[in-house]
Order: structure tokens, then sequence, then C-alpha cells
């Protein structure tokens, strides 16, 4: 049985608007975790990644518009041919390959009301995804890596504020911890609060391997992403659908296309993706129904 591999870069543009489907299918995740489709939870302490090296982030400061204006760090963020520029007051640590190869992880510690800028140094464009992920695409419009939404670090209590990552233009973007106060400034701050840390992963791997077998009696393509894929919203998705047609252009069929979204937001964590190209094409609610396989 073949088995393909994945480099970063898949030659094939593939960006689709998965916003509305994913809506769709998210309203139907509770159906899917009471199912009996035998998920297999991942194991923990995966060997696939090597253990979390710290790098030094690059940082310079830079100047503001005026004295009264708070001065920016800049770090460096590079994955592969991909390079991002993070502008925040205190320095973001980076973290190389802490969640497999081809990743780096950043962490932020950003007090309410402050911001922290992302610049798009490589060729292409920031695309800011509905739940706070961002794809970034290449000069011809193909994903070629995705930023993970940020997520303040495990046990944070219920109130913690609002994380908001927004554009700014083509190849900006912002990432703001809300301060719960309208009118506030982007970088106005509130005096007395504490600095939140924030961490988000960029990559650019987004699938371990797929295989073809037989399953229920048919052909059967066993998708297995990586750990940080399953975990990096709709960017992620967009990623693994890119590097999966680029790889096997027989996954680009509306049914393999809806059984991947169900997979994506039903099930992140099975073991594998097991998307069959002779099931019938019912539309994505369906789909989600009969717990991502049809018939």
């Amino acid at each position: 049985m073949p088995v393909a591999r994945y480099p970063h870069n898949g030659p094939v543009p593939i960006r689709r608007a998965v916003t509305s489907p994913l809506a769709a299918c998210a309203a139907l995740a509770t159906i899917l975790a009471l199912s009996s489709c035998g998920l297999t939870e991942r194991a923990a302490g995966s060997d696939r990644a090597g253990e979390p090296t710290s790098t030094a982030s690059h940082s310079t400061l830079t100047p503001g518009q005026d004295d009264a204006a708070p001065r920016l760090h800049t770090s460096a963020v590079t994955v592969d041919d991909v390079v991002l520029r993070v502008g925040s007051q205190q320095a973001a640590v980076v973290q190389a390959d802490a969640h497999g190869p081809g990743t780096r992880t950043v962490t932020l510690s950003l007090a309410p009301g402050r911001s922290a800028r992302l610049a798009l140094a490589s060729p292409g464009a920031l695309d800011v995804d509905s739940d706070g992920s961002i794809t970034v695409l290449d000069g011809n419009g193909t994903p070629v890596a995705a930023v993970s939404p940020p997520t303040p670090p495990s046990g944070t209590g219920d109130d913690v504020p609002r994380i908001e990552v927004t554009d700014t233009d083509a190849t900006h973007a912002r990432l703001e911890v809300d301060d719960g106060s309208a009118g506030t400034a982007p970088d106005a701050g509130t005096a007395g609060t504490e600095p939140l840390r924030v961490t988000f992963v960029v990559g650019t791997q987004a699938i371990e391997s797929a295989t073809w077998g037989e399953n229920e009696g048919g052909r059967s393509l066993a998708v297995d992403p990586t750990d940080w894929a399953r975990r990096a919203g709709e960017a992620g998705l967009d990623l693994i659908r890119t590097q999966l047609v680029a790889a096997q252009p027989e996954a680009d069929s509306t049914t393999m296309e809806h059984q991947l979204v169900c997979h994506a937001v039903g099930a992140p964590d099975k073991t594998t993706w097991n998307l069959e190209p002779w099931r019938p094409d019912v539309g994505l609610i369906l789909t989600a129904t009969a717990h991502c396989n049809p018939v």
C-alpha cells in the first residue's frame, strides 16, 4: 500500500471557504462526541516531536511615533520559507519544534488592553479566520502555513480575558487581550492588571502520512494529521486539505471534503481520519449525523 509523505508546500492551490461548513458542523460536534464511532485518543507524549528546544527570539527595539508611544520588541519567527515578525512590548519567547518538526511555539505576555502585531515578512498574505487562527498564503494564494488560535495556559479560570485576532491589512494582523471596556485604544493598557500569557503555534507540516487500504469493503484513505494541525482551527484544516489534495488528487471530491471537515470538527483526536471516495455525497450536515461515514 503506498504511503504519502508531505512537504510543507503543496503545488496545488486549494484554498476554500470553510467558515460556514465548520460552523454548521460544530453544532453537531456533541452528537459525534456521544457516538459509537470508536474514537481513539492520541497517546500523550508522542515520540514524533523531540524535546522542545527553547530558542531566543531576535529582538530589536522599534521607536514609537512619538516619545509617549510604547516601544515594541520585534521577534522573528521563521519556519521553512515563512517569516513572521511579532511586535510586542515584551519580547516574545520562541521555541523550535516543541510541537513537532516544522513548528514554532510563540509565547507572549500581554496585559489586558495591550496588543501584539504580526507581520508577514515573506511573500504572500495573511488570512485571519473566524476562530482566531491565521492561514499564511504564498504569492499564488495557496496555504503554506497555519497559525493556531492564541490560547491562555491550560487550567486558566473562566474569567480569563477574551483574546481577539483581527487583520489590519493583507500582511498584518493584531492580537489583543480584551480589557472588558469599550472604546479603549489598542495599546492603551489597564493599570493594575496582571499580564496574560498567550501561546500560539506556527507550523508548515500538517500531515504525517496517508495510507490507502480497504475499509467496509471499499478503498479508504487513512489520513494522519500532525498533532498541532489537529488543534490549529480553520487555518490548520486549510493546510491539511491543501497538502492532502496536492499529493492525493483523488481526495479532491465533495464527499471526501465533507468527511475531512467532519473529522476535523467532531473527531480531531481519532488516530486516523478515514476518508472513502465511494461514500455518497449527502452534504456536510448528514455526513456529520452519520458520524462522518455516510452510506
